[in-house]
């Protein structure tokens, strides 16, 4: 379960990202891009929280590894 919020969290936040560049290309406010990134780091915070010795940066792959299936080489 941390492995699809911590992947839920990140995917969020790169989403945030490319949706502020299109907000302020647009000249809008970007208030989705920050809620987007509020939620984002919510859900990499609860991911933390459900995993019990935290996470390290390599975890991301790991996690990506363990959603799909594929067993790391």
């Amino acid at each position: 379960m941390s492995d699809l919020l911590l992947l839920g969290g990140v995917a969020l936040c790169a989403l945030s990202v490319l949706w502020a560049v299109i907000q302020l290309a647009r000249t809008e406010p970007p208030r989705a891009a920050a809620i987007m990134l509020v939620l984002g780091i919510a859900l990499m915070f609860a991911g933390a929280f459900a995993q019990p010795d935290g996470f390290q940066p390599g975890d991301v792959m790991r996690a990506w590894q363990g959603v799909i299936g594929v067993t790391p080489a």
